[in-house]
């Protein structure tokens, strides 16, 4: 397939400044470690896609940090700064630098430790038929948004952080309807942890710097 691009959303894992919902389960300093285990697995994956094509790998943190520019080191690449505005201006930038050099972008957060690398390729792979991709996600919103042939997705009017993300994405680009990836889970909210750790419990090489991260704040609580 023609050279195409991942890029995945990071923020620097400080407390109090990171997955601040889930502070109240594990404090501000528990949660960071949290997150940073999220992004870990995440470019883990993101490795693994790009060894297993012709994909490069882009990092786009909302602020610098020593611990971003290694997490950008290891992928081969040099972490971009997010522009400041709502996430919509933050993904507008993305996909115009992306499209500008790849005929393929697909963009990741870092709150889906377990999401499938079946899953990312499938998004490729939807671009080859569609212009415009989205991933479902439990809340509302989405994990994924992906776009090809030079189309930049329009983020106007969306309502961002609620139930209908998803949906004012969908019109904001209307008429061109999007793919639909499987549905997948982010973690957000404390109640978002059961789910998560259900699965893990299951399978835990799905995340294993997140259940092993998850393992030692539960046994500290005890």
């Amino acid at each position: 397939m023609d050279l195409a691009q991942l890029a995945v959303f990071v923020r620097p894992p400080k407390a109090g400044r990171v997955k601040t919902r889930l502070a109240a389960r594990f404090g501000a300093e528990g949660a960071a470690l949290l997150y940073q285990a999220f992004v870990e697995d995440t470019l883990a994956r993101c490795a693994r896609v790009r060894a297993a094509g012709r994909v490069e790998v882009a990092l786009w943190s909302d602020g610098w940090d020593p611990i971003v520019s290694k997490w950008a080191e290891r992928l081969g690449t040099s972490p971009r700064l997010q522009p400041e505005g709502d996430l919509g201006v933050r993904l507008r930038a993305a996909f115009e630098e992306g499209l500008r050099g790849f005929e393929r972008v697909v963009v990741i957060g870092s709150d889906i430790p377990t999401l499938p690398i079946e899953i990312i390729g499938a998004a490729f792979e939807s671009l080859e038929r569609r212009p415009f991709v989205l991933g479902p996600a439990q809340d509302g919103g989405y994990y994924a948004v992906g776009a090809s042939g030079g189309l930049c997705p329009s983020f106007e009017g969306v309502h961002w952080s609620t139930q209908t993300a998803l949906e004012d994405t969908v019109k904001a680009n209307a008429p061109t309807e999007p793919a639909l990836l499987p549905p997948w889970y982010d973690i957000d909210e404390p109640e978002d942890l059961a789910v998560l750790r259900a699965h893990l419990s299951i399978d835990w090489a799905a995340a294993p710097a997140t259940a092993s991260c998850m393992s030692a704040l539960t046994r500290i609580q005890r």
